[in-house]
């Protein structure tokens, strides 16, 4: 589901409605169901009010921050905790000050301390979040040269021969490789050099894809719309 903020009181960001400013999004459905809960927002669109929004120790993240940087982790925890409430994991009564959404580690993202799996990203204008009762990760990143200009320092000579092979052209399949490994290290707990090192991408289609860690193989699913590409992978069987 596209969704994008169109309402907001001081105590709450769980007003939201279907957006009309993005296209239908190729594969988006198999996503969708692929997962407890989806959340894309337009972070043009959302400007929460941080003393309203944070937790303490969100609070405490954020302020270390740079304004780009910070921009996105507050539109993160606004599409986190949109989750949170959609899957009635607190109260409707809490406020949104009071849902956290960082683990443990102060790093990984958390609903709620629920024990419910989640994974965020960002990239330009827009940012996902979704949910599932397993280990699950995403990615999202817009469709440009930039994956393809350090696909020597990311990509393994057979993944450079997949993009180069492949009919979806160099910037569209380079994206989705990409993604994939930002989205296999989210879902494997790696960090993003050993996810870029050690995860290998075998396949890579429009709307599916494999990767490979340590000689287990998961599938993995792609959306693509408005100039980005939204990748999923889940691990129901960890």
């Amino acid at each position: 589901m596209l969704l994008t903020l169109n309402e907001k009181s001081p105590g709450s960001i769980s007003t939201l409605s279907l957006t009309k400013d993005f296209p239908a999004w190729s594969g988006i459905d198999r996503l969708q169901s692929a997962c407890l809960g989806m959340i894309l927002l337009d972070v043009e669109t959302i400007s929460p009010v941080e003393e309203h929004l944070f937790t303490p120790r969100e609070s405490a993240r954020a302020v270390r921050m740079g304004p780009r940087r910070r921009r996105g982790f507050a539109a993160a925890r606004v599409a986190l905790k949109r989750i949170a409430r959609q899957l009635d994991l607190v109260e409707k009564d809490r406020s949104d000050q009071a849902i956290e959404t960082l683990g443990p580690d102060d790093v990984k993202p958390c609903l709620a301390e629920s024990g419910i799996y989640c994974s965020a990203s960002h990239s330009g204008r827009l940012v996902a979040a979704v949910a599932h009762r397993h280990p699950i990760g995403v990615d999202l990143e817009r469709v440009s040269e930039k994956v393809i200009r350090t696909r020597r320092l990311s990509m393994s000579p057979r993944e450079r021969d997949l993009i180069s092979l492949s009919s979806l052209g160099p910037e569209r399949a380079a994206t989705r490789v990409w993604t994939a490994k930002e989205a296999s290290g989210k879902v494997l707990g790696l960090h993003l050099f050993q996810a870029l090192r050690e995860v290998e991408v075998v396949e890579v289609g429009e709307e599916e894809g494999v990767v490979r860690y340590q000689e287990k193989t998961y599938p993995v699913r792609h959306a693509e719309g408005n100039g980005y590409v939204i990748t999923l992978i889940t691990c129901d069987d960890l």
